[in-house]
């Protein structure tokens, strides 16, 4: 859904498009106010998010990502269309996010029914005037 206040982009379901989302997400991170020490951290982000949706043994149609301002937060998703629900392991899923809070003091993630982590939401601080 467009509420004309979030950016979108969709790339290819496929690892060499990580580097389109770093890229975007640098171009967003300086047009919203965010310090140099936490856009290399939401870049990093990024890519573990990239490899952890593209690598759970489901083919990925497309990465989704979504960048909105919420209040002090840059709120990003980062949503794999995913070719069925596949099967998910409750131990990489919280060791994911356990990686993802040493970058991103809000994490989120959400699972098909099979437990495989379709959708990534991180939120970062945005640089106070």
């Amino acid at each position: 859904m467009d509420d004309g206040k979030t950016i979108y982009l969709t790339v290819p379901g496929n690892q060499a498009y990580g580097l389109v989302i770093r890229t975007a997400l640098g171009g967003a991170a300086i047009l919203k106010d965010l310090d140099v020490d936490t856009m290399d951290d939401l870049r990093m982000a990024a890519d573990e998010s990239c490899d952890c949706l593209l690598h759970q043994g489901v083919e990925v149609e497309t990465l989704t990502v979504a960048i909105r301002e919420e209040g002090a937060y840059l709120q990003v998703s980062i949503e794999a269309a995913l070719k069925g629900d596949g099967s998910g392991n409750p131990e990489e899923a919280a060791l994911m996010q356990a990686v993802l809070e040493t970058l991103s003091p809000k994490v989120r993630l959400t699972t098909t029914p099979g437990g495989c982590i379709r959708r990534i939401d991180l939120a970062v601080p945005r640089a106070r005037a």
